[in-house]
């Protein structure tokens, strides 16, 4: 058995998607499930919204927990734009697994991240220059990887594979290709804690032998179902979608700015509304719910603010209405949403696209929900809104 801790929902789902691909049987869950028979278990601690210092005594706690299960391999999934407490959870890691030595490859160059030369670069523009500059929670106002994850006094080292591993610390690789992530694989020893995103894992799953199956063509969905779309990423792009589909006189409801005036969430507010989606929803079949860029822009509120508002509304609208399909983008809302639902374990199903998974809900067969980190897209399969 493989075993993942992931720092938030999203990446756990991504890197479950990678499993079905290669044929494991998947489970995530929000806790160390010791009775689980999966050959991959993912764990997501949501650890990316929380504290440094909660995230990083959380992230120690499953690795411990996880040990007994003896499993394989345990990887450290981190974002692959080291958004964070990325160092903390590292070191965390290194202490459970009692290892001196730990290895971080967050690039994927098959979706156009790199790291060369000690600069993070997505489509060969240094990120600080794209969407990422705007995460509400962790900015990145710089490319350099050292700016990025604050080394301060800690012992990190960005170095190329083509360099010798030192004995002890922490090291982000360098990766521009799919070669250089091969290369990375065959310089492992036992002796050394792995982290990264999803290409590096990919990898190292090729290494150990496994083998990636024909994916499946056949939707096990019907898009008509009555259907949710949670869209809170702050990517221009997704925004530019959801306003794209307004115009057209879509199904979209955005988040009344009067929920955030208010220095305590008005119940009467969520309650109009989630009248207004549940109209949506009967009218179309299928509603979407975002933040439109200009409330955030006039009012200062935090994101957790903005996750507890949305996770109310979205409990309320399961309380009034059957929903088929829940989709999600965005690791921390889908937590929030999620916690509020009490839905704890999920089962991967189907990879619709790198990043966006289907999962089945554990007890709950006629509900799925899909999910996908907010820079990636959706498939026409899924946004097909006319």
């Amino acid at each position: 058995m493989i075993a993942v801790v992931a720092d938030d929902l999203t990446g756990a789902a991504e890197l479950g998607g990678i499993g079905l691909r290669y044929n494991l049987r998947v489970e995530i869950c929000t806790q160390v499930n010791a009775q689980t028979v999966a050959d991959l278990l993912i764990i997501s601690t949501d650890s990316r919204s929380k504290p440094k210092e909660a995230a990083e005594k959380e992230t120690e706690q499953v690795i411990r927990a996880l040990l007994p299960l003896k499993p394989e391999l345990i990887y450290k999934k981190m974002d692959s734009v080291l958004r964070g407490h990325v160092l903390p959870e590292i070191k965390a890691q290194m202490r459970a697994l009692n290892l001196q030595r730990a290895l971080l490859v967050p690039a994927n160059p098959a979706l156009g991240r790199t790291i060369t030369n000690g600069i993070y670069y997505l489509q060969g523009i240094p990120i600080h220059q794209s969407s990422f500059s705007q995460d509400p929670e962790f900015p990145l106002t710089s490319s350099q990887v050292d700016s990025i994850l604050q080394f301060g006094n800690e012992v990190v080292k960005v170095q190329s594979h083509n360099q010798p591993l030192p004995e002890s610390g922490i090291i982000v690789g360098e990766v521009s290709s799919a070669n250089d992530l091969k290369a990375w694989v065959q310089s492992l020893d036992n002796e050394t804690a792995l982290a990264g995103a999803s290409g590096f894992f990919t990898a190292l799953l090729e290494a150990k032998g496994y083998v990636a199956i024909e994916p499946t063509t056949n939707l096990s969905f019907n898009p008509e179902k009555p259907a949710l779309f949670v869209c809170g990423s702050t990517f221009a792009k997704s925004r530019a979608l959801v306003k794209a589909v307004q115009a057209r006189g879509g199904p979209v409801s955005y988040l009344p700015q009067e929920l955030l005036i208010e220095p305590n969430i008005s119940e009467e507010q969520v309650k109009k509304w989630v009248e207004e989606i549940i109209s949506l929803i009967q009218q179309h079949n299928r509603a979407i719910l975002a933040i439109a860029p200009d409330t955030t822009a006039k009012i200062p509120v935090n994101a957790a603010t903005l996750r507890e508002i949305m996770g109310q509304a979205v409990q309320e609208v399961f309380k009034q209405i059957g929903l088929a399909e829940l989709y999600l983008e965005g690791g921390s809302t889908a937590a929030a949403i999620f916690k509020r639902l009490g839905f704890y374990r999920f089962y991967p199903q189907q990879e619709l696209a790198p990043g966006v998974i289907r999962m089945q809900v554990a007890d709950l067969p006629n509900l799925h929900l899909t999910l996908k980190p907010g820079s990636y897209d959706w498939p026409p399969t899924v946004w097909n809104f006319k």
